[in-house]
Formats: structure tokens, sequence, C-alpha cells
């Protein structure tokens, strides 16, 4: 049984929660069969995968542990991206609404309002960069992982 990776010679770990980290890869079946046998093994490294008796079943399958924060840290800033997005849409539409509707509201409510939505597109704008940012660099982890080229990281 072997340890370390026969791609980069990394270590390997028990690869937890398998089907997660193999979901819509052909290696799912992998994964599967794991909980009734023993657990495959993973280089988080390169994410390759291996047996439990250190057999190769393939070669960057998995996300690397890279690639899973990046993912994360993209998901968190398309989340905080969102929020600005509903408070420019809301305060746009109560700026609209104060204008338009029949009632009748003092000019500051609308001016507020609008700053408050013109203002709120500043963060909006920074977060949208930054999630687009980690979506192009999550793609192209992904691409030199299944190409085989991934860059070693300490």
């Amino acid at each position: 049984m072997t340890t370390n990776c026969q791609q980069c010679g990394h270590p390997l770990e028990i690869l937890k929660r398998p089907l997660k980290r193999l979901r819509w890869t052909r290696y799912w079946w992998h994964g599967l069969a794991s909980f009734l046998s023993q657990p495959l093994r993973l280089c988080a490294q390169c994410g390759s995968i291996y047996t439990h008796a250190g057999v190769l079943v393939a070669t960057g399958a998995a996300e690397t542990n890279v690639e899973m924060r990046l993912r994360g840290f993209k998901e968190d800033m398309a989340h905080l991206r969102d929020g600005f997005a509903t408070l420019v849409l809301a305060s746009e539409v109560g700026a609209v609404w104060t204008l338009m509707s029949a009632g009748s509201y003092d000019l500051t409510v609308t001016v507020v309002m609008g700053m408050i939505g013109g203002l709120a597109l500043i963060p909006f704008t920074f977060f949208a960069r930054k999630a687009s940012k980690a979506k192009r660099e999550l793609k192209s982890l992904k691409t030199a992982r299944l190409k085989g080229t991934t860059p070693n990281e300490t």
C-alpha cells in the first residue's frame, strides 16, 4: 500500500464524502462503491484517486484543496454581490415609488433612496469583480488539473 501519490509525490489522505467530491465526474460509481468496501484515497494536491490498496483509479478526477477553497471564496463573493444588488434594486424601486405614487412624499426621501442605491453600486461592483475573477481562476485550475499540469503548491 502506497502512502504517497504516484503523480506528484504528496501524501495521500482518505477521501471524505466521496459522492460529493466525485459528483459530476465519471468516477462517482467508485465513490459509491467505497461506502460498501474500503475507502478511497485522495491526493489533495493533484486530485488523483487511489483505491485503499494503492492502485490508481483516476488522475485529476477530484477537486484539489486549492480549488475547494477558491470555490468557497467565489460563492461568498457571489452572495455578497447578490445582497448589494438587492439593496440597489430595493432603493431604486423605492425612489421610483416615491416619485410616481399618488401619495405625496418629501423630495429628500426620494433623493436619499437614490443615493443609497447609487452608493450600494460601489460594493456591488467590487464583489462582482472578485466573484468573476475567482470564477475565471477556478476554471483555469480545473482545466489544468484535468490536463495534469496542476502547479505544485506547498
